[in-house]
């Protein structure tokens, strides 16, 4: 040990001899502190690093003694002292894992508090006694506040916010103090109760004040108060204060002359600012003070302005998001916000449907409130309002175990339990009586029906609300996507930044639009003209056909814009502005008997020329954000290349982009309004632009790939056509009916020998119509079970599959995004379905009940399948009551097996991700099949099981598009899974610390978030 670190390590020695009476030894704590702070602020590194190791040394324990001494020490200079050495020891200039250790160690510590408490203390002699440690107490406190994310409730615990804007207020003009306390004052404001508090002490007139007194060339403290400014004015009782304080004057010059701010500060400044507005313009008094001063003209020309920097992007999209604010908004060019079409729901005739109720129903809702942070959440608010309602004051305990089970009701399911009466399917119970027609050909030989004739005879028993015109040309043929992997597009910020820009000079100068309207489906229903094309002249049902291909190269010479159709199973499309030659403003269609849920579209779209690029402009989207911003595309068919034998979906588009545009979601006058919080809302414009490649083609674009009952129906047609194996049971029969009649399908697979003692594997999907990716991954799950090999007879011998491959038929065959026709997602309803109402979830429900009160079968997994339209990835949620939003379920440990499933799908599925799974038991998520059938019937692997409408960002397909081939691997990884459930234990913990290995090495990977809560709301 060389002589200056024995010094170093004499004087550690004796702080901790000192430290544990610093009140009494405060002169030889100075002379201590001093001698090891002298040797952080050598310009050797060495020597700063020696010194910075022995201070986090375990040993030596330096960091706690400081602590200690300021916690006990009631002397403003000793505790100045202490502050600035530690400051030093927490510079960014002492990089690696020491500082780290340094961070740590403190934040463990408690300093930040501790230090807070300790000026509580030395103020309560006056605000001067403070001076002497003042401006390192604060710098201190500003580099822990950014990696302590609960400083602010600390802080507001110990009177540290208050005390923190009597010290703004005292040293508005001491330059000293001044930044690090203004740093400090922004992450206490980043708290919503510390803003409130902070607005009635006044602290939005103290930032006002040193605002206009600031000199102008201290752009980082300019900096700091528009960002504390934007904190808090999420409080609406502060954007009065900013008002009445006249701030606002001051803050929109600074935008006005945003090319004098230097040009470090310049980003973060503007965004201060703008993040001001935005929430300034929340509220109708701020808004009309905006607009009284300019704001709109200076944004404009702000984004006019603004550089192609791509550090500018965020800037410009808020500027856009404070303009489309403040403009007055235009309607959607519709003639009402509810759907095209309705359906008269039994039982409701002249009563209010259930979302007027809970539309009337919500109090206390603030009609200017309209934060950007809380946008996302809106329509989780509005789907789970009135299952919150009811979980007011309830017992879940006793909600979910009645003390009579329905027996009488229940017996009555015998019939849907062939596989426990020796397999005898009772007459009339089946899904569809199959005649399949026989053909011959010149040599007497049977001919294969083909996908053609099979789709389009099962599209004639597929009952509709509306008279459909054809049937699309991709589902009669059986399309799929692509044999070879697509990668995700990659955004081209400047595209965004040009659609932003674009997006304000529509507002500005409309009048260069053509705004001519070329397909309205309102219209074509409505007609007289419409009617004799597409109403049946007899009362029996014709048959759809389909004639693309005879159009296929036939220019349409009466106009000169493209053509669209949406009539037709699953598709949505209700108008089509053209906006110029080659632009065209899409309207989609709302769920039936609905103002809301617009996100699905598929239609058909002719007239083109090759080889030109066609701007598609979907403007009603209503989520804030979408994977078309992260790398998805839609996808595209095309007849001609079908003609080629190349009849493959793709996907397509360029220049895409997702945005907010100046219509409003406020509803008609005559509609009622759905949720007073949706008061001041934009749509959202989904953009991209598509290339045709031939001349006179006949396309179709959609969503996603789509997959229609009648397409479900023709595959278990040719399923229920196939001869099995004596020993295998199949039988597909008819669940219910829906409220339109369509049967629901309900599958039974199994192996004929001991059945009483197997377990139960229930799967559910396409509950949402528009997660038609459910739909591929529950076929991949039918294929390996019904293709007879091994691995599937495995399976067979030691479960009972009941499966229920689609529970909203309605939904999907009139293109719904979320509900039926009851304007009700039906995956809210399990808790306590409507038998009337609700047939699907009803009777999947009792089918469970029968397993658990009547046969008493074990039911060992309940999977309901899903997509997801905001994350990437394969992955479940699970059930765990140590995560759960209720006390009582945390009263019990959980369930060993709660996570089994996903953690075999780790390693048996390509497209798993297990790290985007959770396991959170929500309140509003009480009445999804999940929880429902978890809580009642004590399923511990009871699972949601979301599919990506985008692709994935890990594993093998990491940046690339999820095709149905992808979707129908990961049901067959699904099933490769459950297999393991049947293995030796030797087996599965090999398969569990294989997983386990691989989550090891994807820590390495870049983080790729997580799915956090399914109120995410793309798919549960």
């Amino acid at each position: 040990m060389t002589t200056v670190e024995s010094s170093l390590s004499v004087s550690l020695d004796r702080l901790a001899q000192a430290a544990a009476r610093p009140a009494e030894n405060v002169e030889a704590l100075k002379t201590i502190v001093a001698r090891v702070h002298s040797r952080l602020k050598v310009q050797d590194v060495h020597t700063r690093m020696d010194t910075l190791s022995c201070l986090v040394s375990s040993e030596k324990m330096a960091l706690d003694y400081l602590v200690r001494v300021i916690e006990h020490c009631r002397d403003p200079p000793l505790v100045g002292s202490v502050c600035a050495l530690l400051h030093d020891a927490l510079s960014p200039s002492n990089k690696g894992d020491l500082r780290n250790t340094v961070i740590q160690t403190c934040l463990s510590l408690n300093a930040a508090e501790v230090i807070l408490r300790t000026l509580k203390a030395l103020a309560a002699e006056g605000l001067a006694a403070v001076d002497p440690c003042i401006h390192p107490a604060y710098q201190v406190l500003a580099k822990l506040a950014s990696k302590d994310p609960k400083l602010a409730v600390k802080a507001r615990l110990v009177g540290g916010v208050k005390l923190t804007h009597q010290l703004l207020q005292a040293h508005m003009k001491n330059c000293v103090p001044l930044l690090p306390l203004l740093m400090v004052t922004k992450y206490l404001a980043k708290n919503s109760t510390n803003q409130v508090m902070l607005g009635k002490d006044g602290c939005v007139t103290t930032l006002v004040a040193i605002l206009s007194s600031v000199p102008k060339t201290h752009w980082a403290k300019v900096k700091f108060i528009m960002e504390t400014l934007a904190l808090l004015t999420k409080a609406k009782s502060n954007v009065i204060r900013l008002v009445r304080e006249t701030g606002l004057q001051r803050v929109l010059s600074i935008l006005d002359a945003w090319e004098k701010i230097e040009r470090r500060h310049q980003v973060k400044v503007i965004k201060g600012i703008l993040g001001t507005l935005s929430h300034m313009c929340d509220s109708k008094h701020g808004r009309k003070a905006v607009v009284a001063l300019n704001g709109v003209e200076i944004t404009q020309r702000f984004i006019q302005s603004c550089p192609a920097d791509k550090k500018f992007d965020n800037n410009l999209a808020n500027a856009t998001n404070v303009f489309l604010k403040c403009i007055s908004k235009g309607e959607l060019p519709v003639s009402s916000s509810w759907g095209a079409f309705t359906f008269q729901v039994p039982n409701r005739e002249g009563s209010e449907t259930s979302s007027d109720r809970s539309r009337e129903a919500t109090p206390g809702v603030d009609m200017d409130s309209s934060d950007e942070e809380a946008e996302e959440e809106i329509e989780d608010e509005e789907e789970d309002f009135e299952l919150s309602q009811d979980f007011k004051g309830i017992d879940l305990a006793s909600d979910y175990c009645p003390q009579k089970p329905r027996m009488e009701e229940l017996v009555k399911l015998a019939h849907l339990f062939p596989e426990l009466f020796n397999f005898r399917i009772a007459s009339g119970t089946r899904f569809k009586e199959v005649v399949v027609p026989i053909r011959r050909g010149a040599l007497n030989d049977v001919i294969p029906e083909s996908h053609n004739e099979r789709y389009i005879r099962a599209s004639d028993c597929t009952r509709s609300i509306i008279n459909f015109v054809k049937v699309a040309y991709p589902d009669m043929v059986g399309a799929r996507g692509p044999n070879h992997l697509e990668e995700l597009y990659e955004k081209d910020r400047r595209v965004c930044r040009n659609k932003a820009i674009a997006t304000v000079e529509r507002v500005l100068h409309p009048e260069v639009y053509m705004e001519r309207v070329v397909y309205d489906l309102d219209y074509l229903l409505e007609s007289e003209h419409s009617r004799r094309l597409i109403t049946p002249s007899s009362n029996n049902s014709r048959s759809l056909g389909n004639w693309d291909e005879k159009r296929v190269g036939k220019r349409d010479v009466s106009v000169q814009h493209l053509n669209f159709e949406s009539r037709f199973e699953s598709g949505n499309l209700r108008r089509v502005i053209q906006a110029s030659n080659t632009e065209y403003d899409l309207i989609l269609n709302a769920d039936v008997n609905s103002s809301h849920h617009h996100q699905w579209f598929y239609f058909e779209v002719s007239n083109m020329e090759a080889h030109t690029p066609y701007v598609f402009n979907i403007i009603n989207n209503e989520k804030p954000n979408s994977e078309f911003n992260y790398g998805m595309k839609p996808v595209m068919f095309s007849v001609r290349e079908a003609i080629k034998g190349r009849g493959a979906w793709v996907r397509t588009g360029t220049d895409i982009c997702y945005h907010k545009n100046h219509y409003s979601r406020i509803p008609k006058s005559h509609d009622n309004v759905r949720f007073k919080k949706s008061v001041n809302k934009c749509y959202y414009t989904a953009t991209f632009t598509v290339t045709f490649p031939h001349a006179y083609d006949v396309c179709y674009l959609a969503y996603h790939y789509p997959y229609t009952y009648t397409q479900l129906q023709a595959y278990l047609n040719k399923q229920d056509s196939i001869e099995r194996a004596s020993d295998i049971f199949y039988s597909n029969q008819s669940l219910c009916h829906t409220l339109n009649g369509n049967p629901v399908p309900l599958l039974t697979i199994t192996t004929k020998e001991n059945v009483k003692e197997k377990e139960v594997v229930f799967l559910t999907a396409r509950v949402h119509p528009g997660e038609s990716n459910a739909s591929w991954v529950m076929e991949g799950i039918l294929d390996y079970l019904l293709t007879d090999t091994a691995a599937s007879r495995l399976l067979l011998q030691n479960f009972i599959f009941k499966i229920v491959p689609m529970l909203n038929p309605e939904g999907v065959i009139h293109g719904n995004q979320r509900c039926g026709l009851t304007d009700e997602d039906l995956n809210r309803r399990w808790r306590s379905p409507n038998p009337s109402l609700h047939p699907s979830i009803y009777n999947a429900k009792s089918l469970l009940e029968y397993l658990t009160s009547i046969s008493k079968q074990k039911v060992r997994v309940f999977c309901d399948l899903h997509g997801h339209s905001r994350q990437k990835n394969v992955f479940m949620y699970g059930c765990s009551r140590l995560q759960s939003w209720w006390l009582g379920d945390k009263e019990f440990l959980d369930h060993p097996d709660f996570m089994l499933l996903p953690r075999l799908a780790q390693s048996c599925m390509a497209t798993f991700s297990l790290r985007d799974c959770h396991f959170q038991i929500e309140r509003a998520r009480e009445s999804t099949a999940r929880v429902a059938v978890w809580r009642q019937f004590e399923i511990p692997m009871s699972y949601t099981m979301e599919a990506s409408t985008c692709g994935c960002d890990q594993g093998p397909y990491k940046n690339y598009h999820l095709s149905p081939k992808q979707l129908q691997e990961s049901g067959e990884g699904f099933c490769v899974s459950l297999s393991y459930l049947i293995s030796t234990p030797e087996v599965l913990n090999s398969r569990l610390r294989l997983n386990s290995d691989s989550d090891d090495d994807h820590d390495d990977d870049d983080d790729h978030g997580g799915a956090g809560s399914d109120s995410d709301s793309g798919g549960e």
